[in-house]
């Protein structure tokens, strides 16, 4: 049986992270882990293969991603896979036109919310540097572009909010 992927996207200090832990902790989805060279946040950030610069370079130059994206001065190379399961896809807006070239049927919901939860959020977990409102705002209206379900993760819990994905996604 083959499913179409569950892309979610949305701004730094969304939840994207917190939502597919519970996707696929109680719902038993699967995550496409991209690699990135970002620092790791903490041993619970394990949404990423965490990668140095060069190891990063090699596996782009060998062909392994089949797309990249540059952003917050890191590099994030998504994996080639196949969608034979219940899978689950962190993103961000730039990547996703890409994304839907090779798989023109995903769902692609998008998570934010109001500036103020963004900067508190972000600002818990040492990323303030990432609280940019005029690139958040332009990532979150060019996300409520391309998504077929827009959820404002200030108005939910995340069990709410992996509950109601999982439930549209039942095959």
């Amino acid at each position: 049986m083959s499913y179409k992927p569950v892309v979610i996207i949305g701004p730094s200090g969304a939840g994207k992270s917190s939502i597919v832990k519970v996707l696929c902790e109680k719902y038993k989805f699967t995550i496409v882990k991209t690699f990135t060279t970002r620092e790791q946040r903490d041993p619970s950030d394990t949404d990423h293969i965490f990668i140095s610069s060069i190891e990063f370079e090699t596996m782009k130059n060998n062909s392994d991603f089949f797309g990249t994206l540059d952003i917050f001065g890191s590099h994030y190379g998504l994996p080639e896979f196949n969608a034979d399961k219940k899978t689950v896809v962190l993103l961000r807006a730039p990547a996703v036109e890409e994304f839907l070239l090779k798989f023109p049927d995903a769902d692609i919901i998008e998570v934010d919310a109001p500036m103020q939860t963004l900067e508190s959020r972000l600002q818990r977990r040492g990323s303030s540097e990432r609280f940019i409102p005029k690139a958040l705002e332009e990532e979150i209206a060019w996300g409520r572009s391309l998504a077929r379900i827009t959820i404002n993760s200030s108005l939910q819990t995340v069990d709410e909010i992996a509950r109601s994905i999982a439930m549209e996604y039942r095959q």
